[in-house]
């Protein structure tokens, strides 16, 4: 398992660059909807990062994070990505 840390430093989207302590933040400010407070985060309208954000956006609605849950749904995207040839992760 990863240190809490590691994961809150993990990229969450290429995209927008983030990190998952940047989306959570940005979850927290925001009283947005989904869809557009995504949009805040990755900064296009991709879905290749949104089981990701939907999980820290529905973890930051109730109040309670699992991090390890989070960085198995990161690690989990990028280990298709990487099956699809599609990036060097």
């Amino acid at each position: 398992m990863k240190e809490k840390q590691e994961i809150l430093a993990m990229e969450i989207c290429e995209c927008g660059q983030k990190s998952v302590a940047d989306a959570i933040e940005i979850f927290q400010d925001t009283s947005l909807p989904f869809k557009k407070a995504k949009k805040l985060v990755t900064e296009c309208n991709k879905s290749c990062c949104r089981v990701a954000l939907l999980k820290i956006y529905d973890m930051q609605q109730f109040g309670r994070f699992d991090y390890d849950e989070i960085a198995y749904v990161i690690e989990q995207r990028l280990e298709r990505l990487k099956r699809l040839g599609g990036e060097d992760a």
